[in-house]
């Protein structure tokens, strides 16, 4: 009999590979939620790293310029992952529409 296992159980993380780099090929809808969602966390970074860099100008501080540092890593990191996720489904194939 065959044993069945929950996928983070048999690589872990193996579920957020799904969510990165959808299945082929990719709906539509699908895009666009993926899409707006990775856009949307960019913009959210952005925020972030206005906020971080507004704080540092005010009263600059060494701990401040660190976390100054960490967020500028994120932001990028996000822009990164933006970029990526956007050229992947954009020149992924489309699912047939169902009638």
């Amino acid at each position: 009999m065959k044993e069945s296992r929950a996928p983070g159980i048999v690589q872990p993380g193996g579920w957020l590979v799904g969510v990165t780099m959808p299945a082929r090929p990719v709906s539509t809808w699908g895009m666009a939620w993926r899409l707006t969602a990775r856009w949307s966390a960019t913009l959210v970074m952005s925020a972030f790293l206005g906020a971080a860099i507004w704080s540092v100008a005010a009263t600059p501080s060494p701990q401040r310029w660190l976390v100054l540092l960490a967020v500028v890593g994120s932001w990028l990191y996000s822009v990164l992952m933006t970029i990526v996720l956007t050229a992947v489904l954009v020149r992924a194939p489309r699912a047939p529409r169902r009638g």
